[in-house]
């Protein structure tokens, strides 16, 4: 089903300088995975894509007890063989996300694989804004995951390594947004918020961390989709042109606020710390503590919030104050008849107008338009499939577009 020249690429992805040619048993393993994770997620469980995700972790590596380090592993019996329509029964049970089927040669044939092991491997605590310090992170072993039909995510350990999307292998670009360009257009509105006034780059940093945490947000929830960010000092959102708003929200929440008053519990925090031997006491930190805990949770609830407006058709339209403004919105936008300018690797090219009408959809085309008419802005693209990308004007003659903003998640 799959060229073999992918099949060696992600093993030499995975195992930088391993000869694959030296070892056919490990080849035909990793087809075999590829192959039953790809149909299933062809299949559907009452009217929903089968997600689900398999690792190649070989239990001799792992202890006989329930955890690895910090893994859950909860071992199976009997042991299923890697068939299409196992994985197809046994993935509402377990959440990709978390959970990955562990599989591994039965002790009759070494190209043939069995699942036995389920190991949960928890996120929580990698970002900045999760309430618990808690993280439990995947094997190091080879992961291939679907979540969504006919795409697929290949990772090593916690890594993502390459994608293979509409029959093209793909080897992710990271290139987070608050890098070059598009991190000076958002610092330099950034900077005019009376918050940034108060608490200076802390402020910037969690303002930062929180775009980065709402790509992911959005990410999971699979339906693709468009986030404009408008700097509102300047633009009206509801009179700008470019924008054909659907459902307007004349009141809603500020998250700035949010954000400096998480920067203002955290900052008391550290003093307390700190002072800590000389007059505070303990159970002043924990109290304080506490509250930390209580703003992070309403930052994570404002950024599901946000997310879950992606999921309607359209635009979601968000101030510089972190507020939504529309959702469902319509980008009509003359068309962008100036350079774009697509970095990739840190390298940067000029993308050719045929090029972006004929490789990309509706969402690209109209988000280039948009932003292209509306000086000031910024846009996110999400793809139901991949990765997500990043748009902002420079100047009157250039739009810069970084394809994979998501980061290495």
């Amino acid at each position: 089903m799959f060229d073999p020249v992918i099949i060696e690429e992600i093993i030499a992805l995975w195992k930088p300088g391993a000869p694959v040619a030296d070892d056919p048993i490990l080849f035909q393993k990793v087809r075999t995975i590829m192959e039953m994770v790809f149909l299933a997620g062809l299949k559907r469980d009452e009217d929903r894509p089968v997600r689900v995700g398999v690792s190649l972790t070989d239990p001799a590596l792992l202890p006989d007890k329930g955890r690895s380090g910090e893994s859950i592993v909860m071992r199976m019996s009997p042991k299923p063989l890697l068939t299409v329509d196992t994985l197809v029964k046994l993935a509402p049970a377990f959440d990709p996300d978390t959970t990955l089927l562990a599989v591994w040669s039965t002790e009759e044939d070494p190209a043939e694989l069995e699942i036995w092991s389920a190991i949960f491997t928890t996120h929580r605590g990698r970002n900045r804004f999760d309430p618990l310090p808690l993280e439990q992170p995947a094997p190091n072993s080879l992961a291939i995951i679907s979540k969504r039909t006919g795409s697929l995510s290949i990772y090593q350990g916690d890594e993502l390594i390459a994608r293979f999307k509409s029959g093209r292998f793909l080897e992710p670009v990271h290139t987070h947004f608050t890098s070059g360009l598009m991190g000076w257009r958002f610092l330099e509105v950034v900077k005019r918020h009376p918050e940034f006034q108060k608490l200076g780059m802390k402020y910037w940093h969690t303002y930062r961390d929180f775009i980065d945490y709402l790509l992911m947000e959005t990410d999971r929830r699979g339906h693709g989709g468009i986030i404009v960010w408008l700097p509102t000092d300047t633009i009206d959102p509801h009179a700008s042109s470019g924008i054909i708003t659907k459902h307007n929200l004349l009141e809603s929440p500020d998250g700035v606020s949010l954000l400096a008053d998480l920067c203002e519990v955290e900052q008391k925090q550290e003093r307390f710390r700190q002072e800590l031997e000389e007059s505070s006491s303990l159970a002043t930190i924990c109290i304080i503590g506490e509250t930390v805990l209580e703003c992070k949770r309403k930052v994570i609830e404002h950024a599901e919030l946000l997310a879950q407006m992606t999921c309607v058709d359209g635009a979601l339209i968000l101030s510089d104050r972190l507020r939504p403004l529309s959702f469902g919105a319509f980008l009509s936008a003359p068309i962008w008849q100036e350079r774009i300018i697509y970095w990739k690797n840190n390298k940067a090219r000029q993308l050719p107008r045929e090029e972006l009408f004929s490789r990309y959809g509706t969402r690209h085309n109209a988000t280039v338009n948009f932003v292209g008419h509306c000086s000031g802005s910024a846009a996110f693209v999400i793809s139901q499939d991949g990765p997500i990308s990043g748009l902002t004007k420079k100047d009157d003659q250039v739009i810069h577009w970084w394809p994979d903003c998501l980061g290495k998640y």
